[in-house]
Order: structure tokens, then C-alpha cells, then sequence
């Protein structure tokens, strides 16, 4: 995964569109920022805070993806690389500075 590729997309995020990223060594995808919070209106992905990439992350297991690929339209897809879906309606950034903040708090909770 690339850091800065990473935060120009979610940057970039269009109001209805789902980056996800492969981790090999979780050996699980996972989604940044508005990403992240668009992902758990379509799933219960387990959800905490990147301190490195200071924003919400959303881990998401194999049946995540499954539902996923059920749920919404898959543009791009490179396998144990990338997925790229879109939502079927555009959802904007209007709740993500409450829900981001909320994340973060919590992680910052359990971590004390």
C-alpha cells in the first residue's frame, strides 16, 4: 500500500466510491477515510484509527468483500492488490467529521 496514493484518493473521493487496499500481513483489505465510512453504511466492518495515516480505518474480512461484490457495482479490481466499488447514490462527506471523531475517541479510549 502506498501512503500517498492512499491520502490523494480519499482526498479525491467522490462522495460514492469505496477504495479498498490489500495488507499482506493481515492478509485483509482495508479501507481509509471516507472510504472507510462509506464501507460501514454497506457492512459491519471492524472499525479503528491509523495513527499513521491519521484518519479512520475499516478492516474488512473475506465475507465483507463478499458482500461488497454483491452489494454495489465493482469498477476495478486487482486481486490481493485493490478494489475499487461505487455506491448506487452519492453520499457525500456530511456525517464523516462526526463519525471520524467518534472513531478516534474511542481508539484513543481503549489505547488509555
Amino acid at each position: 500500500m502506498d501512503k500517498e496514493q492512499i491520502l490523494q484518493k480519499e482526498a479525491e473521493n467522490n462522495g460514492q466510491t469505496i477504495y479498498l487496499y490489500y495488507d499482506s500481513m493481515a492478509g485483509m483489505y482495508l479501507a481509509f477515510g471516507l472510504s472507510a465510512y462509506y464501507t460501514t453504511m454497506v457492512t459491519e466492518s471492524y472499525v479503528s484509527y491509523s495513527e499513521e495515516m491519521k484518519m479512520p480505518v475499516a478492516l474488512l474480512r473475506r465475507q465483507h468483500i463478499l458482500f461488497l461484490r454483491q452489494s454495489l457495482k465493482k469498477i476495478d479490481h486487482q486481486v490481493k492488490g485493490f478494489y475499487i466499488f461505487q455506491l448506487k447514490q452519492t453520499v457525500g462527506d456530511g456525517g464523516y467529521a462526526k463519525w471520524s471523531m467518534k472513531v478516534q475517541e474511542r481508539y484513543v479510549k481503549v489505547l488509555s
